[in-house]
């Protein structure tokens, strides 16, 4: 592996041992709005019975349709699209040193970035033109976002494209409209264009894509671009971003946010794809998404011929989240059916993984932190009690009408959680600020992953090699999932793990940064 481009970048070679694995994401919002709703109840809903998938409405975008001059200072291996495509990830962090209070305190970098993917798809960085029609026209941004006010910044690159010529597909949560999200729904649906379109799920009842249970939301952040460069202007193919940010200034840009993209990896992109497809089609996966895609798994994958070419571990998704050993990136996807005590909850799974001792190491950033995944709580507190040290930094609610919608304290981390806290026997620190992030760090011995078998480590050592003592591993869970009942099982969101060493630091420091903040404090409680 080789890091280049600064502290952000990781570019990754093949052919240097199989590496390996996963990530997540949570959301929460921030200032007032239509996201920020109590949990649902606690029955667990019925399974309804997968139904086979339609023909998909927007057909898969294969990266391979548009073809440029190779770049000669590329040197890597073989690579699924060729060694000028080596697969690489890129971190991208909203970090305003004041937070929320006023517009003249926003951080753009990650909003800027996103543009910057976004216009890939029509403008050539390395030289300022417009790129060739042809490939414009085979190129596709796609693209869903739960909120968008008081935000002008990423969707006027989506117009850009769009009039460019490049397909473009935005979906919206219905929840959380805005005269922004309007105004672009407007601009993309203009008949004047080649081929655009805004979409808001709605599914009686639910207000998400995949989720059909009352009171769901859609509330994934997705970028995925097929043909676009990297941030140091190498040309890119399959550009995958997820994370924690919305579009609008209370929280894309007045806030912490994190967010990771994927270039160049086939099968992650062939994966992502398919689950895009699936929110646009709104098809009916009942409230287990990971069922679901594991019962249609060859829908999802690539051809054997190219799991065996490039070094895959597996061809489909056969346990029902998205996995590449050469990305060393995990995606779940939500509904999953998740309970305390069923196994399918990605933030239990990663902590009943830890085998703790004296340099086990813990840290959360978290949006929101509720009563409903106490169990979370209770794990947290046995981990330090057996030598794990943990800390969270959670939201602070200046805003009197999201206390009462949240843990009615300034600290969106609720009273009962904290209540679990008291009872560790090794103090759980606890401070605010104003992280919109959805983050856990874990710095620890790791058994193997229950959830995704096809984990092995950085080394490439498969981790059920290791039964009882782990394997030391820095590990990253990030996305859109804050710790609430309903962001886990009932709503539509993206959970993303990695533990690739170079972005564990990237996000390390990101908790650095929110620790010198200017709305940090320690929270007794």
């Amino acid at each position: 592996m080789q890091k280049t481009g600064g502290p952000q970048r990781v570019v990754r070679v093949f052919g240097v041992g199989v590496l390996a694995v996963s990530l997540l994401v949570g959301f929460g919002s921030v200032a007032s709005n239509a996201e920020d709703v109590p949990d649902l109840a606690a029955a667990t809903p019925t399974p309804t019975a997968s139904t086979p998938a339609p023909e998909a409405t927007e057909e898969t975008a294969d990266p391979d349709t548009t073809t440029e001059t190779p770049d000669p200072t590329v040197k890597a291996a073989d690579n699924p699209y060729g060694t000028n495509y080596p697969v690489t990830l890129e971190t991208n962090f909203a970090r305003p040193y004041k937070a929320i209070s006023s517009p003249s305190n926003s951080d753009f970098s990650q909003l800027n970035d996103l543009e910057r993917i976004i216009r890939g798809s029509y403008k050539d960085p390395r030289t300022g033109k417009v790129r060739p029609s042809s490939v414009r026209k085979s190129n596709s941004v796609f693209m869903s976002i739960s909120r968008m006010e008081n935000s002008y910044r990423v969707g006027r690159e989506l117009i850009r494209a769009a009039k460019a010529g490049v397909k473009v597909r935005v979906i919206h949560g219905k929840a959380s409209q805005s005269k922004e999200s309007r105004a672009l729904q407007r601009a993309l649906d203009k008949s004047s264009l080649r081929d655009s379109n805004f979409k808001i799920c709605s599914k009686g009842k639910s207000l998400a894509c995949l989720s059909g249970l009352n009171g769901a939301i859609m509330h994934s952040k997705i970028l995925l671009v097929s043909n676009t460069f990297t941030r140091d202007n190498k040309p890119a193919k399959a550009a995958i971003w997820s994370g924690s940010a919305n579009l609008g200034g209370p929280s894309g840009e007045r806030t912490y946010n994190n967010g990771l993209t994927v270039y160049n990896d086939k099968k992650l992109w062939y994966e992502t794809r398919q689950m895009w497809d699936d929110m646009y089609a709104e098809r009916n996966v009942g409230n287990n998404y990971l069922r679901y895609i594991d019962k249609n798994a060859t829908r999802y994958g690539i051809t054997e011929s190219d799991r065996t070419k490039f070094g895959y571990t597996k061809a489909d998704p056969n346990y029902g989240m998205f996995y590449s050993n050469l990305a060393n990136v995990t995606i779940y996807a939500t509904p999953i059916l998740a309970t305390p005590t069923n196994g399918k909850d990605p933030v239990l799974n990663l902590l009943n993984r830890v085998v703790p001792d004296d340099q086990c190491r813990i840290r959360l950033q978290e949006n929101r932190f509720k009563y409903r995944r106490i169990a979370v709580a209770q794990k947290l507190v046995q981990l330090a009690d057996q030598g794990c040290k943990v800390s969270i930094v959670g939201f602070e609610d200046d805003l009197k009408v999201n206390r009462i919608a949240h843990c009615q304290q300034y600290i969106r981390v609720c009273r009962p959680i904290l209540d679990v806290f008291k009872t560790a026997s090794r103090r759980i620190e606890a401070a605010w600020a104003k992280p919109h992030d959805k983050t856990i760090l874990v710095e620890a011995k790791l058994k193997k992953n229950r959830l995704n078998p096809e984990e092995v480590a950085i080394d490439g050592t498969k981790y059920n090699d290791w039964p009882n003592d782990g394997i030391r591993t820095k590990m990253v869970q990030a996305g859109s999932a804050a710790l609430t009942g309903s962001n886990l099982v009932v709503s539509d969101e993206i959970t993303t793990e990695t533990i690739d060493p170079a972005v564990y630091e990237d996000y390390l420091q990101h908790w650095k940064a929110i620790l010198k903040s200017n709305e940090y404090h320690s929270y007794p409680y």
